[in-house]
């Protein structure tokens, strides 16, 4: 397998040149690192998607015109293996909110370290969500703000009474320190529910528990 065929292909949407020459510069002195596209059009996202298939695409949140929420959906049908990794500048949770569950695999703010940025890729290509930790604590206000899980969907995994005790506990921002002295268990005992529950809904660890749980929540 060659170099090329094994970088992870990026494209980048973003109205800033300067933010998309930058971006390309740092991340073309990553040899695992290929950027295939860029454009300052969100319009043009979807075309590039289904031009390019990037493993993964650079989103602004907020743009002139037509703003990067609204391609995530077009963009995923036109490529589905395409990871979404939404960049903002804005800390408001709602914008936050309405891009993990419309499909983004991430938040990435646009002040972040060159590494940060790499690492926040990385992960999103292999799969993990990534969201920046002065974003979790307002996804987790925003999730603590919203009703019980959706049970409409007669698909959805069936958590025990103590499981979902426990995922309303993690919700709220709980340690399993916190959840072991709430619920009068052990720590041992907290940490075999989760990886129950992490089996059970298909998630990896806290971080993608709560996008499951916005998606699950009206």
């Amino acid at each position: 397998m060659t170099e090329h065929s094994s970088s992870i292909r990026i494209a980048i949407v973003d109205d800033h040149t300067m933010l998309r020459e930058g971006l390309r510069k740092i991340l073309a002195m990553e040899d695992d690192i290929e950027v295939v596209a860029d454009t300052e059009d969100a319009a043009e996202a979807p075309a590039i998607a289904a031009r390019e298939h990037p493993d993964v695409m650079l989103l602004d949140i907020r743009m002139p015109g037509t703003s990067g929420l609204e391609v995530i959906g077009p963009l995923h049908d036109a490529s589905p293996s395409t990871k979404v990794l939404m960049l903002t500048a804005s800390d408001d949770r709602r914008d936050h909110v309405a891009a993990l569950t419309q499909g983004a695999r991430g938040i990435i703010m646009k002040d972040s370290a060159a590494e940060t940025l790499v690492t926040a890729i990385r992960s999103v290509h292999s799969g993990q969500a990534w969201v920046d930790r002065e974003i979790t604590g307002t996804l987790l206000e925003e999730l603590a703000h919203r009703g019980t899980p959706s049970e409409s969907d007669p698909a959805s995994p069936q958590l025990t009474a103590r499981e979902t005790e426990i995922v309303d506990l993690v919700i709220s921002g709980c340690r399993n320190r916190e959840i072991s002295e709430k619920l009068e268990i052990s720590e041992k005992t907290v940490k075999a529910h989760l990886s129950n529950i992490f089996a059970k809904l298909g998630v990896r660890d806290r971080l993608e528990l709560a996008i499951y749980a916005l998606n699950r929540r009206v």
